[in-house]
């Protein structure tokens, strides 16, 4: 098997599992989510958390991108490219973090919510991480 493929193996296996269990406690718990959110909506500076996380899909992204071409698969390119268009809506909302803290301190109510709807969507991509794992897989056994 290609060093590529057991990188996007190994990759979207942890992505899946990370997404699922992260989106699985989103939605199942968003009211400590939220609780966290506006303890740092009271803080001038973005949540650290969120900037290390960021940073590390960065740093497995990246190598994906280069992967992605050896041996070429537009199923990981696209991946990669819609990967890092995410990181880049996601590092946007952190540049703007003066006006997503204001968002939530005056929107608490609809909060547990979005946080909700946001655990679902994680659960469902997750989902759909674990197929391209599969799929990586049949492509390298068949």
């Amino acid at each position: 098997m290609p060093f590529a493929t057991q990188w996007f193996l190994v990759y979207y296996s942890i992505l899946g599992l990370l997404l699922l269990v992260s989106g699985a406690f989103f939605t199942f718990r968003p009211d400590k989510i939220a609780g966290r959110l506006m303890v740092y909506a009271e803080r001038e500076k973005p949540p650290v958390i969120l900037i290390r996380i960021l940073k590390y899909l960065i740093l497995f992204t990246l190598p994906g991108l280069a992967l992605s071409f050896f041996p070429f698969s537009w199923v990981e390119l696209l991946f990669t490219v819609w990967s890092l268009i995410l990181l880049y809506i996601a590092g946007a909302q952190l540049v703007r973090w003066k006006q997503s803290r204001m968002l939530i301190r005056h929107n608490p109510e609809s909060l547990a919510k979005t946080i909700r709807k946001g655990g679902a969507i994680m659960m469902s991509v997750g989902f759909a991480i674990f197929l391209l794992a599969y799929l990586v897989v049949n492509r390298a056994t068949g």
